[in-house]
């Protein structure tokens, strides 16, 4: 199995350049919840265990409305209590949100900065497209700088997934696997 996966993959380009960095696909899925893929790219020799940053990509086939689902996102964040910003862009029915995800009250804590560009899939309903950045925080004095620089690298991050052109939706299952270890 792991050998005809690695033909196909190697017959494949799957990977993007986000950022200046390249992003390798390491896992994709067929969501039995809404039948929409989740592609999975993350940095090289990073993994979905170990990783520091990913970009995404989300189909959701039967919701028709981008701007809709990023309010829709927002309203699951608020009950998380998730500090989230909204754009939305009418004109080019696209939705944007940016948000961070503190995963405990308790050090050490993980912050996941997020952010989601919404936009109509050409074929069948809507695509996202997310870049997370992770932060891995053992004190309060990491606390305040990743505060500190989170403020500066955030308009920046929105700047650039706004004009990211989304990638294709690649519509294979792909388990985990090491694409920096194929020939």
């Amino acid at each position: 199995m792991f050998i005809t996966m690695a033909s196909v993959l190697a017959e494949e380009n799957y990977s993007l350049n986000f950022q200046g960095e390249q992003y390798n696909l390491i896992y994709s899925y067929k969501s039995s919840e809404h039948n929409g893929y989740f592609n999975g790219y993350f940095k090289s020799g990073e993994d979905m265990n170990s990783w520091t940053e990913m970009v995404a990509v989300h189909h959701f086939p039967n919701v028709f409305s981008p701007i809709e689902t990023a309010h829709n996102f927002k309203e699951y964040l608020a009950q998380l209590r998730c500090p989230c910003s909204i754009s939305e862009d009418e004109k080019n029915n696209r939705g944007m949100i940016d948000c961070l995800i503190i995963d405990s009250d308790d050090l050490p804590i993980v912050l996941e900065f997020n952010v989601f560009k919404y936009e109509k899939h050409p074929e069948c309903g809507t695509i996202a497209l997310q870049y997370v950045k992770k932060f891995n925080v053992d004190n309060v004095l990491q606390v305040e700088k990743v505060k500190s620089d989170f403020e500066k690298y955030r308009p920046k991050a929105i700047k650039q997934v706004l004009n990211y052109e989304m990638p294709e939706l690649v519509k294979v299952d792909i388990g985990e696997i090491k694409l920096n270890d194929l020939p």
